[in-house]
């Protein structure tokens, strides 16, 4: 069961790549950080975009590698450790950052839980 909800987290995470990288703009929105230029577009979809997407299908493409899923959730666990860093320096303590730690904190955990 375990094993089937890891490959669903790594399902949603290949879809938030996608969804960021046709909706630079709407993730920017998201996120509070303009997106008004190509060049700006370009960094949201291959930095944001692009890096879900592969963190996302690789567990697919290594499906007998129980390492992807790890990795992934090492990945997700530093994504929340850097975001919770943030939060304080930054002063940011609005929800949509609380919820997205949340869910950084909850897939991270997820994928390292041994199967």
């Amino acid at each position: 069961m375990l094993t089937v909800i890891k490959f669903i987290v790594s399902v949603l995470t290949a879809v938030i790549g996608v969804y960021i990288f046709v909706k630079p703009d709407a993730y920017a929105r998201l996120a509070e950080f303009s997106a008004n230029k190509g060049r700006g577009k370009t960094e949201i979809r291959t930095i944001m975009g692009g890096t879900f997407v592969g963190l996302g299908i690789a567990p697919f493409i290594l499906i007998n590698s129980p390492f992807a899923l790890t990795f992934l959730g090492i990945v997700y666990m530093f994504i929340a450790l850097s975001r919770l860093i943030s939060i304080f320096l930054d002063k940011s303590f609005g929800l949509t950052n609380i919820m997205i730690l949340l869910v950084e904190v909850a897939f991270g955990l997820i994928m390292i839980i041994p199967s």
